[in-house]
């Protein structure tokens, strides 16, 4: 599983994306991931208001904090910084499974799209 697209806000492309943010932040990622076949959607967000009490490291070589599902601290933000550590969190996540569970893992930190699904019942 890889990233297939990455956005910020307003859908505006990740490389076309430019911060011009003050003293504080709150940024809306979309995140496609999959493979050849097909990709599911995600999306979190990013502050810069960090609280030790209750965020906490999720892979140590990153300053990237994990508050809540959905919820990601930086610092400061640094695009580049942020696209090393959601390719590092799938390839953790994604050791040994098949696409549909790396999905179900991602969506311990991501909000996914299929969160909230319940199947029609006729």
């Amino acid at each position: 599983m890889s990233i297939q697209y990455i956005s910020f806000e307003d859908h505006q492309s990740f490389d076309g994306f430019e911060f011009r943010g003050g003293d504080y932040f709150d940024l809306n990622v979309n995140l496609t991931l999959g493979d050849e076949k097909g990709g599911d959607n995600f999306y979190f967000y990013i502050t810069n208001d960090y609280d030790s009490s209750c965020d906490e490291i999720v892979i140590e070589d990153y300053e990237i904090y994990f508050r809540k599902k959905g919820v990601f601290v930086m610092k400061c933000f640094d695009k580049q910084i942020l696209l090393d550590f959601i390719k590092s969190l799938i390839k953790d996540k994604g050791n040994n499974q098949n696409p549909s569970e790396v999905s179900t893992d991602l969506s311990e930190y991501f909000h996914w799209e299929f969160d909230n699904y319940v199947p029609y019942k006729d």
